[in-house]
């Protein structure tokens, strides 16, 4: 659902636009779709790989860098300035939805 998104709307993520903005064109749209109940998921080792992989398309994509370049994960990252971090955001966003009902108690 989440790469149908970013197939819609990829003319503003893959444009000449000011690399910061893509990058928070892309979090914004592209990951609260991918994201939307990541608070409730149970994450197996499965899962986690498939977000990563998610997480590097929506990077090539957005460098407009095909698999069939051979351009390693690492140097996609250093090109956008970016880490690794969906995982990251998916803990953040199950800590806030546990620690409000922790402190009503």
């Amino acid at each position: 659902m989440a790469k149908a998104a970013f197939n819609k709307k990829k003319t503003p993520f893959t444009s000449t636009l000011d690399l910061n903005l893509r990058k928070k064109l892309v979090k914004c749209y592209i990951w609260s779709t991918a994201l939307y109940g990541a608070e409730t998921w149970t994450l197996r080792t499965v899962d986690q790989k498939h977000l990563g992989n998610f997480e590097m398309w929506c990077w090539r994509r957005m460098e407009k860098s095909s698999w069939t370049d051979r351009v390693r994960n690492e140097e996609v990252l250093l090109r956008v300035s970016e880490e690794r971090n969906i995982l990251h955001e998916i803990r953040k966003r199950k800590v806030r939805t546990i620690v409000p009902q922790i402190v009503k108690v």
